[in-house]
């Protein structure tokens, strides 16, 4: 059997019941932090774009969009849904990274909402949406040129997985769906830093949505649409896919739990999340303040995607400069880091000008942070595992207090209590609606 039909079985005949208690441990934890990211990106600038917009074009009223008090259909719930859980760059994520949660898990809502589906369902969408997209991204990474961006690529995928199961397709249906998905692939990496790359994830769950839904009602695509000639794996890694992948050992594991994922501490993109916390670590330890630097000295293994004088506080989230210069003069990096405010103001300017990089450290997770005194004396703190790490995760409460600083931006106290109760018992949930009437 091949590889695209192998995934469309693993979906369709895969339920709650099959999953180990740990997958849903780990799921729970992701969603949990997924419904966070959506909630607080609802309240963001760039979000109210999204919410006028999806608004303005209508639908029918089914589906919540988070945040803003009104229903549409179930694919533009899901994309600006979407768009709100990836925006602040603070979603868990993976290995290879590729934003699994923001491509899959506003679909699965969406549709469960109008649906009427109960949290067992919502769970098991999610693993299935994360374990398709993980296994396409690791099977493909070697070979995918760095102009697309993952989630573009793989999430349409994941997104039609979680929705195939909300709507309880079968293998048939589910073969159809992913093909109809792996037509709605794309997005690309030089749009890193603006508004748009929110856009790539929020695509997915809308793609991966309509392609479910078009799959339900008899829309057919081309068979074995991954491995195909002309197809998925030909066009967007010259067929260098590893195929054993994609398909070996289905149901033996799952990717939520090996090889697990992050949970970002801080809200930009993964490779300021080590330097970010070794400069914490040295503010706090040596009381370092701006006036008392001469300089400041990173030594990693990567710089992220923008450099050291960000177009903009959103674009400070992909800087190494810009993150570690906040957390020097911050003692804090958080939503509020990345404002144009924060970026222009006269102390973050002087300071990002004292910041030097270096990246030729060996490829490992460590990050050593240097500041240089005015007296010429150096203190140095490192961080080979930040808070949140898989090797160094997140305890309970640490993942409640992060949950609570991005639902308080919209939630009163008392609200966003009740919302971390029923995502914490969600597999108890009978009707996700109920949910997201608290989203909405």
């Amino acid at each position: 059997m091949n590889a695209t039909a192998l995934l469309a079985e693993f979906i369709a005949d895969t339920n709650y019941k099959d999953l180990p208690p740990e997958t849903v441990a780990a799921a729970k934890v992701a969603i949990m932090d997924g419904v966070a990211n959506m909630v607080a990106g609802s309240a963001q600038g760039l979000s109210s774009i999204i919410g006028e917009y999806v608004k303005e074009l209508g639908g029918a009223p089914k589906a919540s969009v988070i945040g803003w008090g009104f229903k549409t259909n179930a694919p533009s719930a899901a994309f600006a849904n979407g768009v709100f859980g990836h925006c602040l760059d603070f979603e868990i994520q993976g290995f290879p990274p590729t934003h699994g949660t923001s491509s899959c898990l506003p679909s699965a809502l969406a549709l469960g909402e109008s649906l009427q589906v109960n949290g067992e369902v919502i769970i098991t969408a999610y693993v299935l949406g994360w374990e398709i997209q993980g296994r396409l991204r690791e099977a493909s990474a070697h070979a995918t040129n760095p102009a697309y961006h993952p989630p573009g690529l793989v999430g349409p995928l994941g997104g039609a997985a979680a929705s195939a199961k909300v709507l309880g397709l079968n293998t048939d249906q589910v073969h159809m769906a992913l093909g109809i998905a792996a037509s709605r692939t794309g997005g690309l990496t030089a749009n890193t830093g603006t508004m748009v790359k929110s856009t790539h994830p929020g695509n997915s769950a809308r793609m991966g949505a309509e392609a479910a839904m078009l799959a339900e009602i008899g829309y057919t695509s081309t068979e074995n649409i991954l491995e195909t000639p002309r197809g998925y794996a030909d066009a967007l890694f010259q067929g260098d896919m590893h195929w054993d992948v994609v398909s070996q050992g289905l149901g033996d594991s799952y990717r939520l739990v090996d090889p697990g994922f992050n949970i970002k501490r801080f809200p930009a993109q993964i490779h300021m999340q080590n330097p970010a916390e070794a400069v914490l670590n040295l503010r706090e330890k040596h009381g370092l303040s701006l006036d008392k630097i001469q300089s400041l000295h990173i030594y990693t293994d990567s710089r992220g995607h923008s450099g050291s004088l960000p177009r903009s506080g959103l674009d400070g989230k992909f800087s190494l400069e810009y993150c570690t210069a906040a957390a020097l003069l911050d003692g804090k990096v958080n939503i509020t880091t990345f404002t144009d405010e924060r970026r222009f103001a006269p102390d973050m300017e002087e300071m990002l000008t004292k910041v030097q990089v270096d990246t030729d450290a060996p490829a490992t997770d460590q990050t050593v942070a240097t500041a240089t005194l005015h007296d010429g004396s150096t203190v140095s703190e490192t961080c080979s595992g930040y808070t949140g790490a898989a090797s160094q995760p997140m305890n309970r409460e640490q993942l409640f207090d992060k949950v609570r600083d991005c639902v308080c931006l919209v939630h009163n106290e008392v609200d966003s209590e009740k919302l971390i109760q029923q995502l914490d018992t969600l597999e108890q949930i009978e009707d996700v609606a109920t949910l997201m009437g608290s989203l909405r």
